[in-house]
């Protein structure tokens, strides 16, 4: 059994592995671009430019990345809670797939972006334009994968458990959530990196706080090292809160896994 999950883990170590390689290589053929090259780092500045500024302007740049941190994090959750439980109503009652699911649809087109300008007029400049808009864009990806994922299970294996007596609530917990799993772990993981995309391009249009308006300001003074460091920051951001999404799946696949040996 270890050797299995050994096999397993594996491949993606050597996947992440992989890409850290990949990236150190592209910052290394950045800076030697730019070396070579001679461009003012008022236009690219190097890798070993920006990264330093990271250390050496933090007091600018840390208390601006967690303001962003708590905007993407409260928007998420406002997004992510009603997701799945109005995914599985929908999947669950046909009258909602005719009536609430094409309004949803027709919501989820609507740019996230676009309406920025109209929730800081109907709320202010502060955090809650901002959390919102996160949530709405949060919310879209993760209640569409739910009813995708709640309505993946294989018809053969529902009707065997049918026969076999088991009820909607057993259906529902032991065969359609695990199943749901995947799909909505992969929803919250594209939609984070959504969210702090989105919470930054709302601190563009108006705020005096974030990670995106010391991007502004930075860029308003010439500062292009600062700015380029606080786009690392919201990178990395993006990535760890992508990798904290693979650790839920796997966190909950091994849940399932113990609860079936019983």
């Amino acid at each position: 059994m270890a050797e299995a999950v050994a096999r397993r883990e594996t491949p993606g170590l050597g996947r992440s592995v992989e890409m850290a390689l990949w990236f150190v290589g592209f910052l290394v053929a950045w800076e030697l671009l730019v070396r070579l090259s001679g461009v003012s780092d008022l236009l690219l500045p190097a890798p070993s430019q920006f990264l330093t500024r990271i250390f050496t302007s933090w007091q600018s740049i840390y208390p601006q990345a967690w303001i962003t941190l708590q905007l993407v994090f409260i928007g998420f959750l406002a997004g992510a809670i009603p997701a799945v439980p109005l995914g599985l109503a929908i999947f669950s009652f046909p009258l909602l797939q005719r009536t609430l699911y094409p309004f949803l649809v027709f919501l989820n087109v609507i740019p996230k972006v676009a309406l920025v300008p109209l929730l800081l007029v109907w709320f202010g400049f502060g955090g809650v334009p901002k959390v919102i808009v996160a949530a709405l864009l949060v919310f879209f990806p993760i209640m569409i994968n739910a009813i995708a994922g709640f309505g993946a299970l294989h018809p053969n294996l529902l009707h065997i458990t049918r026969s076999m007596g088991a009820s909607r609530w057993q259906t529902l917990w032991y065969l359609r959530l695990p199943t749901a799993i995947p799909f909505i772990i992969s929803g919250m993981k594209i939609s984070t990196v959504l969210a702090v995309t989105v919470v930054i391009v709302a601190e563009f249009v108006g705020s005096n706080d974030g990670l995106g308006y010391l991007i502004l300001r930075s860029v308003a003074n010439h500062d292009l090292p600062l700015a380029f460091a606080a786009l690392f920051i919201a990178g990395l951001i993006g990535l760890i809160l992508s990798l904290l999404g693979d650790l839920l799946e796997r966190a909950i696949a091994s849940r399932w896994k113990s609860e079936e040996a019983r």
